[in-house]
């Protein structure tokens, strides 16, 4: 299962559902996970399911789920993390939190 770590900032707006895109750089550690997960060619995945993931608060036991509907890779200069290199943009649905 893929887990992002997030910033309380990121965090909190994936919760309430103001962001609903999460982004990485493009780098070999995501692009392994995400492939392990089925993404391929730029984020168009082998099976129709959509994959479950965490949203986790830093490394605390803080979490929300939700599941991935696309990934494409973007220029990050129009996106939160604002670098001027290509970025998965991670796009999120069902966004709930776990409840301990």
């Amino acid at each position: 299962m893929l887990i992002f770590p997030l910033k309380k900032q990121w965090y909190e707006k994936i919760k309430s559902g103001e962001k609903t895109i999460e982004y990485r750089e493009v780098k070999p550690y995501w692009t392994k996970r995400f492939n392990k997960e089925g993404f391929t060619n730029f984020g168009i995945r082998q099976k129709q399911l959509l994959v479950e993931c965490r949203l986790r608060l830093g490394y605390t036991n803080q979490y929300l789920s939700a599941r991935i509907m696309k990934i494409v890779v973007v220029n990050g200069k129009d996106t939160d993390i604002a670098i001027d290199k290509p970025v998965y943009a991670i796009h999120l649905i069902d966004v709930k939190e776990i409840e301990k």
